[in-house]
């Protein structure tokens, strides 16, 4: 059980490296940035939350049982996750940016992932959020990092839909209104 814990950790932050990394690598330039603070609030609410949740998990209370399956669950999930994320990332290309932004000749994409659904790199986010959780194997670590994610996301959802329908209008609209935010037939 520990030895999953320790293995969750690293393999989480290993992944969050590297797709910090990747995503940051395109941040957009001022002139285009219409991010109001919501990159501040993802990057900080989730490291609060990471950090409270790694602390409880190996701390003496909130312990699931069993644990050893959660762990594993909670791998697979992480896995689903992190794929689901990178394939958005890839299939977005240029347009996806860590700060909200507008570039001149951007367009809807609204093929492959975002066919049916308009944010699948944060769903894939969640996802693996929610695996890690569960391989942290503790219901205080999963609480907390699920509880700030599905606040904080929502936040960012709605600063982006707005940005997007003020610079792309009617194409942007049409979109939402045959697609879901994060997860088809529930939001």
């Amino acid at each position: 059980m520990l030895m999953l814990r320790h293995a969750a950790v690293a393999v989480f932050f290993l992944w969050v490296f590297v797709d910090g990394a990747m995503v940051f690598r395109h941040q957009a330039a001022a002139a285009e940035n219409r991010d109001r603070h919501s990159l501040r609030l993802i990057v900080f609410g989730n490291l609060l939350a990471w950090a409270l949740g790694i602390g409880l998990a190996y701390g003496s209370v909130g312990g699931m049982h069993p644990a050893v399956p959660l762990q594993v669950a909670g791998f697979i999930l992480m896995g689903v996750g992190i794929a689901l994320r990178s394939v958005a990332i890839a299939q977005l290309g240029r347009f996806h940016t860590p700060n909200v932004a507008v570039l001149q000749d951007h367009r809807v994409i609204d093929t492959g992932l975002y066919r049916r659904v308009r944010h699948p790199s944060y769903l894939g986010a969640l996802v693996a959020f929610l695996g890690f959780s569960l391989a942290l194997a503790n219901g205080w670590s999963l609480g907390i990092i699920m509880g700030v994610a599905l606040v904080i996301y929502p936040i960012r959802i709605r600063e982006e839909e707005a940005v997007l329908t003020a610079a792309l209008g009617e194409r942007y609209r049409a979109y939402c209104r045959r697609t879901w935010r994060l997860l088809p037939g529930v939001y």
